[in-house]
């Protein structure tokens, strides 16, 4: 594996999840003292603007460097590659997959309806919005706890096959 890949990788993690768990934060505060729904919506616009490139692009990195990675351990292992890799990427593959759609959902699903929303200037009562968050709330904290077990999985990948270099 390239250090630069591997580190690209790393980085990539590390921004996603720092800045889902920002974001999970940032939810129960933001907006808090506005006079109504629509300026409520609208700072959660202001939160979701930079939120969901950062975090689309953040994964798209990780996927990239992640099937780099993959492809170095097949250069290495050979035909042994299934054998040695094939459970244990399934089951961190199969994790992964459904962090992404979790992390979709939450950024076209959710984040960029608010803020088309917003800009559209489309009505919005406190009761519809607080349901909204509340659901963007769940699906944060599930899809964090997604990456943390998606990181558990990736631990079981690499070391055994190649000896615990990996």
């Amino acid at each position: 594996m390239n250090s630069l890949t591997g580190l690209s990788h790393l980085l990539g993690v590390s921004v996603y999840f720092g800045a889902t768990f920002f974001l999970a934060i940032a939810i129960e505060s933001v907006g808090k003292n506005a006079p109504d729904a629509v300026r409520r919506r609208g700072r959660f616009a202001e939160l979701f603007r930079i939120y969901d490139p950062l975090s689309i692009g953040a994964l798209g990195i990780i996927v990239v460097t992640g099937a780099m990675m993959v492809t170095g351990y097949k250069e290495t292992l050979g035909a042994g590659y299934f054998i040695a890799l094939g459970r244990p990427l399934a089951v961190k593959l199969s994790i992964a997959f459904f962090l992404i759609i979790l992390a979709t959902w939450i950024s076209f699903g959710i984040c960029h309806r608010v803020v088309n929303a917003d800009m559209g200037a489309t009505p919005v009562t406190d009761a519809e919005l607080d349901s909204l968050i509340k659901r963007l709330r769940v699906a944060l904290w599930l899809t964090l706890a997604t990456g943390v077990a998606t990181l558990w999985a990736a631990l079981n990948v690499g070391a055994p096959a190649l000896g615990g270099a990996g």
